[in-house]
């Protein structure tokens, strides 16, 4: 019988290891997830992605607002947000009330949980 050179507890040591560099490797963040519960349906975040209802929103972080080429962004919001980058103080705002910050916007949603507005935009903040 041969005799195995890796111990049980070796192998299920290494076993476990491996299983928590795949798993940490694959945790969503709480922003990510809460972006995927409220912001998915309507937006896409993956680099060179099509758009959906909304714009992408792959590296929107610092980019000044309504200027995503292919979308067709309101007169209502071009006017309100013309000039304007995405800051942190900007989503906030954007997405506590949309309708506050450019009236008639096409824009529906509105989250009145300052954190999960906050974890929203951490994670918009790394998405480059």
């Amino acid at each position: 019988m041969m005799k195995s050179a890796w111990s049980f507890p070796a192998m299920l040591a290494a076993a476990l290891a491996m299983g928590a560099a795949v798993s940490s490797a694959q945790a969503e963040t709480a922003g990510e997830k809460l972006y995927k519960q409220n912001c998915a349906a309507c937006h896409a975040i993956a680099k060179d992605a099509p758009m959906g209802m909304g714009p992408n929103l792959h590296g929107v972080f610092g980019k000044e607002a309504g200027k995503l080429a292919g979308f067709p962004y309101s007169e209502e919001f071009k006017g309100a947000l013309a000039g304007k980058n995405w800051t942190a103080e900007l989503l906030d705002k954007w997405l506590e009330q949309p309708q506050s910050v450019a009236k008639g916007t096409y824009m529906m949603y509105a989250q009145p949980d300052a954190s999960v507005r906050k974890s929203i935009i951490e994670y918009l903040q790394t998405v480059k």
